[in-house]
């Protein structure tokens, strides 16, 4: 997924896997595989962030909350963070085999929201239109003014309202985006990875014979 982001899922730095990972090592050798195993790793982490969007980040320390312009200018209008029409919540999926477990987003803007833009603060953009002498419209929460009559960019695809209060503006300079972490950090996962190992070993041993 080189747009977007994804992680691996790697079991290491805790005393009590050493010995359950020898006997990992001998249920592999016993032709029990570690697919299995992989699967459930990657789904472990994929629950773990459909949990965080769904509290807004709170695995992740939070989010920052949205701006009234960021809220009045989305498509559905929503106000929950990284939330507005599902698309990005969505595009993780899990995925394995006998090597590794993984999951990620192809989307170019999980990059974004993972890492922050660059700088620190965030590094602001400009964003100007796109086609030359063209206008930028945008619906804004307030200080704008409102249309008398509906429309629609060509540019953007994009219908504005008869009503609606929108900016107008020959170029806009984004303040930049904020980190908002997506994906789970090895110690959010480690004990639930620990216990499913451990069940997961005892299961192979029981179909072995031990």
């Amino acid at each position: 997924m080189p747009d977007g982001i994804d992680m691996k899922v790697t079991v290491k730095g805790v005393r009590q896997m050493q010995q359950m990972l020898r006997r990992l090592g001998a249920s592999v050798a016993r032709g029990g595989g570690t697919t299995s195993l992989h699967a459930r790793y990657a789904i472990i982490a994929s629950q773990w962030i459909d949990r965080n969007f769904q509290q807004q980040g709170g695995l992740a320390g939070g989010w920052r909350a949205l701006r009234p312009n960021t809220i009045a200018g989305r498509r559905k209008g929503s106000s929950r963070v990284l939330q507005d029409t599902g698309l990005l919540r969505a595009s993780f999926v899990p995925a394995w085999d006998d090597k590794a477990a993984v999951v990620g987003s192809a989307q170019k803007v999980s990059l974004w929201h993972e890492k922050g833009t660059k700088g620190s603060p965030e590094t602001p953009y400009l964003i100007k239109p796109k086609r030359p002498g063209g206008v930028l419209a945008f619906p804004v929460a307030a200080g704008g003014r409102r249309v008398k009559f509906s429309f629609s960019s060509i540019a953007t695809k994009r219908t504005f309202k008869k009503g609606d209060m929108f900016g107008f503006a020959k170029f806009v300079m984004h303040p930049g985006l904020p980190r908002r972490r997506l994906l789970p950090q090895e110690t959010d996962l480690m004990p639930q990875l620990l216990k499913t190992t451990i069940n997961y070993v005892k299961e192979q041993e029981r179909r072995g014979g031990g």
